[in-house]
C-alpha cells in the first residue's frame, strides 16, 4: 500500500482551486459565526435557477482560516470543464477545530447520532437557507457531499432533513445505521476504500444497506486496496457529476452508468491512479467488464488460496470461457484465472495486489503486452511494467515461481505487429535470463506460422486461440511448470 500511495502521489494530476474561484464569506446567527467559501456559476443567466452543492470537508481541514476546506474534493466543481457542463453554486463551510458536522463517534463499527445535531450543523442549515434567498438557486436541486468527517455530515443531514436534498455523495464516512431508513427518499452514491482503517468500510456498508432495506436507492462503490484517501478516487469518477446533477428532489432516482448490478459497483479508478506508463483501455465495455470480473475475483478469493494464478488479458480470460476449462486442464493444481479481456500491463500492475498477491500464489503464469502494442504502447513501457510486477511478486514471496509467456503472434495489421512483438519478446527473454528465477514459455515460436502471424486453424479470429491452441499452450506450460518443479 505504501508503494501505491507513492505512485499515486507521483502520477496524479491535481487541480487546485484558486482562492478567487471560491469567494470568502461568513454566516452569522445568534452571535455564532460560520466561515464559508462560495463558488458561483461562471455565467449566471437572468431568469435561470442553478443547483447548490453543499461540500463538507474532513477533520484535517478544520480551523478558522476559511481556506483549508477547499483543499480536497471541492476543486472538482471549479474545474473549467465542470463549470461549463455543470454550472452550480458550491457552499464549502469550514468547521471549527473542536467541532464536527455530526456529533457522533467515528471509530469502531457503529455509532449513535444524538438528538441534537450540534451548533455547527444548525449554522450550516442557516447558511444554506440564506443562500437560497440571496441567489437564483433551485430548491429542488440541492446536493450534499463530504469526505471522512464530511461523509458523516452528509449521512447525518440526509437522515435528519431528507426533504431538503436531491441527492447525496458521502465519501469514506458513516452514520447511525438505525436512522438510515430515514434517508430512503434521497438518492445516494457512497464511496469507501476497502483497506480504510480510519473509518471502517462497514460504516458505509451499514448505511447503504439500511437505505436499500427501506426501499431507497443507494449506490455503493468500494475500492479494493484503497485506504482512507478514497476521496482521491471518488471525486475523479467520470460518472459522478452527470449522475449527481441528474437528480431532482421529489423525482425517481436516476441510475448511474456502468453499474455491476442495479445499485452496486466496484468502479475502475481514473487513469492517473494507475502506476507506470503506457496505455489503458478506456471504453465503457471494458470498464463494465473490469468491474464485473473484479467483483467476482473478490468473491472467489477465500476459496482460491495458494493457487497457480494465470494473470493476463483476454487470451487468459478465454481459458475459462465454458468451451475451455483451465481447472480441468491443470487438475493437479488449484488454479485462479485472473485475466480480463482488453487489459494492459499497466492495468495488471494496478490490480496485482488484490487479484494475485492476496491469493498467496504458489506460481504465476503471466501473459501480457499485445493490447499495449495495439493501443500505441511501446515494448519499453511493457517490459518496465512486467519488471515491476515481478519485483512486487518476489518482494511478497521470494519463493513464488514465475512463468512469463512470450507475446503470441497475431494476425497481420498493417505489418506493425510482428516487429513490435519480436522486440518486446526479446526484452522479456533478456530480463528472464538476468533474473535467473523466471522460466520463459515460448508462445511466440509455438504459434508463429513462419511469417510473424498466427495460424487461422488455431486462432480463428487471428488473435485468440481456440481449443486446439489452448491444448498446445497447455503442453508448453506443463513443460515450464516442470522446470519450476511445481
Amino acid at each position: 500500500m505504501k508503494l501505491r500511495l507513492l505512485l499515486l502521489s507521483l502520477f496524479c494530476s491535481v487541480f487546485v482551486a484558486r482562492g478567487d474561484d471560491f469567494e470568502a464569506r461568513e454566516f452569522s446567527a445568534d452571535g455564532a459565526k460560520l466561515p464559508y467559501r462560495l463558488l458561483q456559476p461562471a455565467n449566471i443567466e437572468a431568469g435561470k435557477k442553478y443547483p447548490l452543492v453543499v461540500f463538507l470537508h474532513g477533520a484535517g481541514e478544520r480551523g478558522d482560516d476559511n481556506k483549508a476546506q477547499i483543499k480536497h474534493g471541492a476543486p472538482l466543481f471549479a474545474k473549467p470543464e465542470s463549470r461549463e457542463k455543470f454550472p452550480c453554486f458550491v457552499l464549502a463551510p469550514q468547521c471549527a477545530k473542536d467541532k464536527k458536522w455530526a456529533e457522533m463517534d467515528w471509530g469502531g463499527t457503529t455509532g449513535t447520532a444524538p438528538e441534537d445535531p450540534g451548533p455547527v450543523q444548525k449554522l450550516l442549515l442557516g447558511a444554506m437557507d440564506a443562500l437560497v434567498q440571496e441567489f437564483a438557486i433551485d430548491p429542488d436541486r440541492i446536493y450534499v457531499t463530504g469526505l471522512s468527517m464530511g461523509g458523516y455530515g452528509a449521512w447525518d443531514l440526509i437522515t435528519r432533513h431528507p426533504g431538503k436534498f436531491a441527492a447525496a455523495v458521502p465519501v469514506c464516512g458513516g452514520g447511525d445505521k438505525t436512522k438510515a431508513a430515514l434517508a430512503k427518499g434521497v438518492p445516494v452514491w457512497a464511496f469507501h476504500g476497502l483497506a480504510d482503517n480510519v473509518v471502517l468500510p462497514v460504516r458505509t456498508q451499514d448505511m447503504v444497506a439500511g437505505v436499500r432495506a427501506a426501499g431507497g436507492k443507494a449506490a455503493h462503490t468500494e475500492y479494493p486496496g484503497v485506504q482512507h484517501d478514497s476521496w482521491t478516487y471518488a471525486y475523479a469518477e467520470p460518472n459522478l457529476l452527470p449522475w449527481l446533477f441528474a437528480q431532482r428532489r421529489g423525482q425517481p432516482a436516476q441510475k448511474m452508468a456502468l453499474a455491476v448490478s442495479q445499485y452496486t459497483a466496484l468502479a475502475m479508478p481514473p487513469e492517473n491512479v494507475f502506476p507506470g506508463a503506457g496505455p489503458l483501455q478506456q471504453g465503457a465495455w471494458f470498464q463494465k467488464l473490469w468491474m464485473v470480473r473484479r467483483v467476482q475475483f473478490s468473491k472467489d478469493k477465500a476459496g482460491e488460496q495458494r493457487p497457480v494464478v494465470f494473470f493476463g488479458d483476454s487470451i487468459t480470460q478465454g481459458w475459462s470461457d465454458g468451451q475451455n476449462d483451465l481447472a480441468k486442464d491443470f487438475p493437479n493444481f488449484t488454479v485462479a484465472n485472473r485475466g480480463i479481456s482488453g487489459d494492459t500491463s499497466r492495468g495488471l500492475r494496478y490490480r496485482l495486489k488484490e487479484d494475485v498477491i492476496d491469493l498467496h500464489p504458489r506460481a504465476v503464469s503471466l501473459l501480457i503486452g499485445t493490447n499495449d502494442l495495439a493501443l500505441g504502447g511501446t515494448p519499453a513501457q511493457v517490459i518496465d511494467n512486467i519488471k515491476a510486477i515481478v519485483a512486487e511478486l518476489e518482494k511478497q514471496n521470494r519463493n513464488v515461481r514465475i512463468v512469463i509467456n512470450l507475446v503470441m503472434p497475431r494476425g497481420p495489421q498493417a505489418g506493425k505487429f510482428p516487429e513490435k512483438i519480436r522486440e518486446l519478446n526479446a526484452l522479456i527473454e533478456d530480463f528472464a535470463k538476468k533474473n535467473g528465477r523466471i522460466v520463459i514459455c515460448d508462445t511466440w515460436a509455438l504459434f508463429d506460422d513462419g511469417t510473424g502471424s498466427c495460424k487461422k486453424a488455431e486462432f480463428p479470429d487471428m488473435l485468440h486461440p481456440n481449443k486446439a491452441g489452448y491444448a498446445k499452450w497447455k503442453a508448453a506450460l506443463e513443460e515450464a511448470f516442470g522446470k519450476l518443479k511445481l
